[in-house]
């Protein structure tokens, strides 16, 4: 048997290789401390990016019915109503929120107290186990922590929301005006024969967003609307008080969140409701038990019609991340950011299976 040996291989590498390849590695090291330094900066353009997308058919509508040839005009006139809308829902909304949690933790101290003194299970539970102490010192930490530190921590947040509020804002104002001129230029960049399906992907990925974010504002809002209406009957019906504005406005805010908002509008709820009555507390859980059945059956898939085509383990991850990114406003935004990613990845490598 002849044997063969195979020749030694060596590979040559030029110092001007190595000097690029260093000089790469810098770059993106700087670039990577640069993104680290500005991440908030980044955030607040990712929100206000996405919400001119999501305000564009205003515009649209307003430059359609009122014959406006002037963009800027249409844009100032939507951005106006919506901006005005927002605000009046907040103010209507947010108070009583706040009103509502100040009240209930200032209140824990005397809610624990007659809870202690209740005839029940778990009371005796309690009071034969030594735990009446712990309670008071944990009750009467909590309610003076946030006595004296909310105040401090209100104003210490309020100056730095504020300024990132006005930059979303303005940025908004100004991607709503200028996008279609940046879409424009950035089609100068790609050749003539590849425009057309470029902007066609874009159109696709633009309905994406809007599809989602109008249809899961209409599920919140039918969601709030029909957990008002049932703590309204309700709490007539067995003499509580409750703030049913206020209620209705944490089952709104969270039932943006996909897929976990509703638990956590829920678990909100029914606590609160607990605190007024237990009757109270317990109907308005099968309320939210039954009302969750319905939506997913009914108006899940007859308003979203499917529009992003994810996976459940895909939607809820991108809802974590989401979250994790920018809170309410990136769990919302999460979802159809992927589904554009996904309407990206199949423009650049179609499926062979079916060419």
């Amino acid at each position: 048997m002849k044997l063969f040996n195979k020749p030694d291989k060596t590979v040559a590498i030029s110092s001007d290789t190595i000097v690029r390849a260093i000089i790469y590695t810098i770059i993106a090291v700087l670039l990577l401390q640069f993104a680290s330094a500005i991440t908030h900066e980044l955030r607040l353009i990712a929100i206000a990016a996405f919400l001119a997308m999501a305000l564009n058919p205003a515009v649209s509508w307003v430059t359609k019915h009122l014959n406006l040839k002037s963009r800027l005009k249409a844009a100032g006139i939507a951005y106006v109503v919506v901006i005005t809308v927002l605000f009046a829902f907040l103010a209507l909304i947010v108070p009583p929120l706040v009103n509502e949690g100040s009240r209930f933790v200032r209140n824990i101290p005397n809610t624990i107290s007659e809870f202690q003194t209740q005839d029940t299970a778990i009371a005796r539970f309690v009071r034969n186990n030594d735990i009446d102490d712990r309670l008071n010192e944990a009750a009467d930490g909590i309610s003076d922590r946030f006595v004296s530190e909310a105040a401090l921590d209100t104003a210490s947040r309020v100056g730095g929301t504020l300024v990132s509020l006005i930059a979303v804002l303005v940025l908004t104002f100004m991607i709503l005006v200028e996008g279609p001129a940046i879409v424009n230029m950035m089609m100068k960049y790609v050749d003539k024969s590849e425009r057309k399906a470029k902007r066609d992907m874009l159109k696709r990925m633009y309905r994406v967003i809007t599809a989602y974010v109008n249809g899961q504002v209409l599920i919140a809002l039918i969601a709030a609307s029909f957990a008002m209406v049932t703590l309204l009957i309700v709490s007539s019906i067995v003499d509580a008080s409750v703030n049913v504005v206020a209620l209705a406005g944490i089952v709104f805010i969270f039932g943006l969140i996909p897929l976990i908002g509703n638990i956590l509008a829920a678990s909100l709820v029914v606590l609160f409701c607990l605190f007024a009555s237990t009757t109270l507390a317990i109907v308005m859980a099968i309320f939210f038990i039954v009302y969750q059945q319905v939506e997913n059956a009914t108006l899940q898939p007859y308003i979203q019609a499917k529009s992003n085509e994810l996976t459940p383990l895909t939607v809820f991850v991108a809802a974590l991340i989401g979250a994790g990114f920018g809170g309410l406003l990136g769990a919302l935004a999460a979802i159809p950011i992927v589904g554009c990613l996904r309407i990206w990845v199949h423009d650049r490598y179609p499926n062979k299976e079916d060419a």
